[in-house]
């Protein structure tokens, strides 16, 4: 399971230097950064994306999840930032999509005033000293959130729940007649057309989790290679866990699609 790491400087400088310490510490082999992004709020609360170009230190915007992660601190203005790099899905749920608390957003909220910058990063870390080390020497204040996906999970308790649905109106449409049938076919074409939405979420959850897992696994894989016998297997461990949750969530999807197709092939 991989972190959100927050560090939050009162200097854009020190955001900066945040960012090179994590590469740092990551050629050390002390974590693993997956993506990440600078951000600033300037007098007005306007947030900005540093390094959207790449030209950062860590230079990896783009990725759904810091995106989105940008895009809920840095409130209305951040939603529209995030948009604007393809990154935000929209509103609140991005809350939900990246698999944090509003508890933890608060706290960085709170920190993230006016003026000040922060450098924001998804990883995996052996331990959290170094980190903590390393940004309270450059005047950094670190938050850390497990990150915790129940995108998926949802996918499959509302999919279950309309299927069942489309199945009562079926069994509805069986006994109607005259202008009530047509009134009941109306709710079903509404139905099958959610179940399909769920369908195609499915489906895109799952394509997105594919090239989620492939690119962590790459990174994991160059970080075994380059580390010691006993950190190879600290690396080893995460990843092996790691392929294990997405075997688990992505048969859960599949098996959610597999019923939500069978229930869309059948006529009305």
């Amino acid at each position: 399971m991989s972190k959100y790491i927050v560090s939050v400087f009162d200097e854009k400088r020190s955001a900066y230097d945040g960012a090179r310490a994590l590469l740092d510490l990551e050629n050390e082999g002390s974590l693993v950064v997956y993506e990440g992004a600078i951000i600033s709020k300037d007098d007005k609360g306007s947030v900005r994306i540093e390094d959207e170009a790449g030209e950062g230190p860590i230079g990896m915007v783009g990725g759904m999840l810091v995106g989105s992660l940008l895009g809920v601190l840095g409130g209305p203005v951040g939603m529209a930032v995030g948009a604007a790099v393809g990154t935000v899905g929209g509103g609140l749920s991005d809350l939900y999509n990246i698999g944090v608390g509003d508890d933890f957003l608060d706290e960085v909220g709170m920190k993230l005033t006016p003026g000040k910058s922060a450098v924001a990063a998804e990883v995996t870390e052996n331990w959290t000293l170094p980190v903590d080390t390393r940004m309270e020497e450059l005047g950094g204040t670190v938050f850390r959130s497990w990150r915790v996906d129940v995108e998926d999970e949802q996918i499959e308790r509302d999919a279950e729940a309309t299927r069942r649905e489309l199945d009562e109106l079926d069994e509805e449409w069986d006994h109607a007649v005259g202008e009530a049938k047509q009134k009941v076919k109306a709710k079903i074409d509404a139905t099958r057309a959610k179940l399909k939405a769920l369908d195609d979420r499915a489906k895109a959850k799952l394509a997105a989790m594919k090239k989620e897992i492939k690119a962590k696994v790459e990174k994991l894989d160059a970080q075994i290679a380059k580390a010691s016998a006993e950190m190879k297997q600290k690396y080893q461990k995460k990843k092996d866990e790691l392929k294990a949750d997405y075997d688990r969530r992505s048969e859960k999807l599949g098996q959610a699609g597999q019923l939500m197709s069978e229930a869309l092939s059948r006529g009305a």
